[in-house]
């Protein structure tokens, strides 16, 4: 015969199914809370990271980024964004709405269902790479220029000294004394080459200071004789600076305005603007400064080479301008990098310390 459960056992049982409820209600809400707390944290930190992530589906639809709203500005290397399938992975070229180049990596993670995309820019350990590299190229080259230079340089001053005296001996007869005179000039020339094929090669020792940009570059455009149909726009906020040394940059900024003027050589309109932005590197302060002119442009073959020593693109001249100033900015642990188009002008970037 069954047992019936008496009243008050029913409604003690009720009241601990009740209460043993109720924890487990508020428990659940307690792990609902946390849940919600950790998702926005993870929301937080996703949106925050300095890297763009995709999470692909097996139909290849996004099913979560911490970009929604995609990237500004486009991919360069002819291949989908990285959000669709196909896209591939490695150094992938990208312009910013500014028209700056960048570089970015994507790495591509298989996922049971799916698969995680990655993105992030590695602009600034790809351009320091590339200087390196030409640093030790260029280093090479000037070991062996060195040893040439000085090998020059004895026979060219006998040549130098018996052309001043056929200058000299040959006055009554001015058609020999004309051609005395090239032998002369041509014998300067090579001298001049000497010279600065040692400069190149010889070893950099900056002495830094703080200077303020606007004044410097003003001072660099003077002692440039920058023609007066040539259009400056110097936008270098007042307190833009670098820790350098002002004598060794100088040489770097004449060199950059003689080959920009050069580029402009019957340009119409002919312009150049000089622009400055604050930017943190390894955590130091650093000021960009563009110089951006409306010249011919550098073929993107040439642009490899363009820091290679007596490589130049203008008839005349002797390769070296580029090539000192990169290791100028090698001395000062700068970074020198240059964006060209044919037809539409070129940008040079140079990036240092602000302070000590």
């Amino acid at each position: 015969m069954a047992v019936v459960p008496e009243p008050q056992q029913l409604m003690e049982a009720f009241a601990a199914f009740t209460q043993a409820s109720e924890q487990l209600q508020q428990r659940y809400e307690s792990l609902q809370g946390q849940l919600g707390r950790l998702q926005d944290e993870l929301q937080t930190v996703l949106e925050t990271v300095p890297f763009a992530i995709w999470v692909l589906g097996e139909d290849g639809g996004v099913r979560f980024t911490n970009r929604p709203e995609g990237l500004p500005g486009q991919f360069t290397d002819q291949c989908p964004p990285p959000w669709e399938l196909g896209a591939p992975a490695g150094i992938r070229q990208f312009t910013d709405p500014g028209g700056r180049e960048r570089f970015l990596e994507q790495e591509n993670r298989p996922t049971g269902s799916g698969q995680i995309i990655t993105l992030r820019d590695i602009t600034e350990a790809h351009l320091r790479a590339q200087q390196a590299t030409r640093e030790e190229r260029l280093q090479a080259m000037g070991l062996m220029a060195a040893e040439l230079a000085h090998e020059i340089r004895n026979p060219l001053g006998s040549l130098s000294l018996f052309a001043g005296m056929l200058v000299e001996d040959l006055q009554s007869q001015p058609a020999q004394v004309e051609l005395a005179q090239h032998i002369q000039t041509s014998v300067q020339r090579l001298n001049t080459l000497v010279t600065n094929t040692l400069t190149f090669s010889r070893d950099i020792a900056p002495k830094p200071e703080t200077f303020a940009l606007a004044e410097f570059w003003e001072g660099v455009r003077q002692g440039s004789n920058l023609p007066e149909d040539v259009a400056w726009q110097n936008r270098v906020p007042a307190e833009a600076a670098w820790f350098a040394d002002p004598g060794l940059l100088r040489q770097v900024g004449v060199n950059l305005l003689q080959n920009a003027l050069r580029s402009m050589d019957g340009v119409a309109g002919a312009r150049l603007s000089l622009s400055a932005v604050p930017e943190t590197i390894e955590g130091r302060p650093h000021w960009r400064v563009t110089l951006e002119d409306n010249g011919c442009g550098i073929a993107a073959a040439a642009l490899s080479r363009i820091f290679d020593p007596f490589y130049t693109t203008f008839g005349g001249g002797t390769g070296l301008g580029l090539a000192v100033s990169h290791r100028i900015l090698m001395a000062h642990k700068g970074l020198m990098n240059i964006e060209s188009k044919v037809g539409h002008g070129t940008q040079v970037h140079l990036r240092l310390p602000a302070e000590g």
